[in-house]
């Protein structure tokens, strides 16, 4: 796979780690977001944590992920090179609320990961650190479980939680406006919102411009043991709510694969990552 990073120290830090942290947003940029998320009264927050892309209302989907790209170009161009935006979301987690836990997990895998880096742009409209959900993560843990992920959010190593959360995450607290600029593979989760203001962040899914777009389709209700496999516009992810499976007559079914996953435990988890 080809160089993704204008810079070539950014480069090395993402191959070495799995992500990096930068200056992303211009004050600018970030009040016009902020703006955009405050006007509207659509983001399903009854649930403690909710995306924008669980909204029913497919006006809401499309403005949000619109606003999104739009305040992300700039700092795209300046950090990627030949790179393109797929969909963006807003993120929140209601203030003081137990259940704005995210799980742990792996993004889903939306390009040829064989062939093509998906990337993840994680930017708060608020700082963040260990009151109101800050991210955590896994240094190098992009070496894991490599296997094509389906759109679920299914984390095949709920026996291993309390072994990861001990010995290998560590939380990233960011200022607003900042990037947090991850491989799709890195674990990754964040804790609930015990703060007294809300905590929203942008979100967008990236990869080199040459790469076409995937859907690892499972059905939510009976995922079973093998996935669909769905090449399409990126649209699909905005246009449908969340866990659609694609229109056949948009998108092209390219096959069926095995659910899969690598089989993990510490040992295998040190010798992977390096951990010292």
């Amino acid at each position: 796979m080809r160089p993704i990073f204008n810079d070539p120290a950014i480069q090395a830090e993402f191959d070495n780690k799995g992500y990096v942290v930068v200056d992303f947003l211009t004050t600018e940029e970030l009040n016009t977001l902020t703006a955009a998320y405050k006007s509207s009264k659509n983001q399903p927050i009854q649930i403690g944590f909710s995306t924008s892309n669980m909204s029913m209302d497919a006006d809401y989907r499309r403005k949000a992920s619109d606003t999104v790209t739009i305040s992300f170009n700039r700092a795209m161009n300046h950090y990627f090179d030949r790179c393109k935006i797929f969909f963006g979301i807003f993120t929140s987690k209601q203030p003081g609320h137990e259940k704005s836990l995210c799980p742990m997990h792996q993004d889903p895998a939306y390009v040829d990961e064989a062939n093509y880096t998906g990337l993840t742009i994680w930017v708060p409209l608020i700082d963040v650190d260990e009151t109101n959900g800050a991210l955590e993560v896994i240094d190098r843990s992009h070496l894991l479980n490599g296997w094509p992920r389906s759109t679920l959010p299914r984390f095949p190593y709920t026996d291993l939680v309390p072994l990861l959360l001990k010995k290998y995450f560590k939380r990233i607290n960011m200022k607003a406006g900042q990037a947090y600029l991850g491989s799709s593979k890195v674990f990754h989760w964040s804790p609930p919102n015990f703060s007294n203001t809300e905590r929203v962040a942008a979100l967008a899914w990236m990869a080199e411009e040459e790469s076409t777009m995937r859907c690892y389709y499972q059905d939510y209700q009976n995922p079973g043991e093998t996935m669909e496999v769905f090449e399409l516009e990126p649209n699909h992810y905005i246009e449908k709510p969340l866990f659609s499976r694609p229109d056949e007559s948009k998108a092209k079914k390219i096959g069926v694969i095995p659910y899969k996953f690598e089989v993990l435990d510490e040992i295998k988890i040190d010798a992977l990552i390096h951990y010292a």
